[in-house]
């Protein structure tokens, strides 16, 4: 079991703002035509994982990095990469295709990626889109529905978006029926600047799935204050069951030592 660690002069990267959305633009007509048929016709492309050992397929699902994960997520489901191109055409019809895919796709990672598209324009009007989606029996939907939730409320939205998004994010947190998501919807919550998501955080941290843990530790050293530096350097020696926990307390304690300083 790992020991402890050492605060010091060492600075956290601030919290990076969501990249800039790129403004719709009206597309040549052969390229939505394209998009519209691949939409309609996206149940025949399917990855038959069962023949891709030995081919470049086969190494991407090895890919254990961040970026790897996406690449492996957007060549397995087609319905992510249409996603994309349907959010950056200005178009009615795609507008409105794009809303169908968030709504009815029976692909949870596709439906997730066509609400996070969906979210990036910020339209007022599309909250009722991710509030039904957060009540879907797939998982992989209402994780896509709270991260939707906070690109549609975060910088760049008004502020009728924050005020809306907020007790859903709230409600998530507590009622979900997956710990993680509850998690993830708790630092949303405090993404957003609402100190009720940090004591959300704050009590996953005794939670008994020792994967809680490990993300509620996380969330707190990004979102957290500086009385959460030594909540979590106190509880370094206390977690003797997983060592991905003691990582986590760690590496949340250094980003947080700045704040506490202050």
């Amino acid at each position: 079991m790992l020991g402890g660690c050492v605060a010091g002069a060492w600075q956290p990267e601030p919290l990076q703002p969501p990249p800039p959305v790129a403004a719709p633009v009206k597309a040549d007509p052969q390229i939505t035509t394209t998009l519209i048929e691949l939409l309609e016709n996206k149940d025949r492309y399917r990855v038959d994982l069962a023949r891709a050992e030995g081919t470049p397929l086969g190494e991407v699902l090895r890919l254990g990095s961040p970026v790897g994960y996406n690449i492996r997520n957007r060549f397995l489901n087609i319905g992510v990469p249409i996603a994309e191109g349907l959010s950056r055409d200005s178009d009615v019809v795609f507008r409105d295709k794009l809303v169908s895919l968030a709504r009815w796709d029976s692909n949870g990672e596709t439906r997730a990626a066509a609400l996070i598209a969906v979210a990036q324009s910020r339209e007022p009007g599309d909250f009722d889109i991710f509030r039904e989606a957060l009540v879907h029996l797939d998982p992989a939907v209402r994780f896509g529905a709270l991260e939707a939730l906070q690109v549609w409320s975060g910088a760049g939205a008004g502020e009728s978006n924050r005020r809306r998004a907020l007790p859903l994010l709230l409600a998530a947190s507590e009622k979900d029926y997956e710990p993680i998501l509850r998690v993830y919807a708790a630092a949303g919550a405090a993404r957003l600047g609402e100190p009720k998501g940090l004591d959300r955080l704050r009590s996953f941290l005794d939670h008994a799935s020792w994967l809680v843990r490990a993300m509620s530790g996380r969330y707190l050293g990004d979102l957290g204050e500086g009385q959460d530096y030594d909540v979590l350097v106190s509880r370094i020696g206390r977690e003797l069951t997983n060592d991905f926990v003691v990582a986590e307390y760690c590496i949340a304690a250094l980003k947080l030592f700045p704040k506490r300083k202050k």
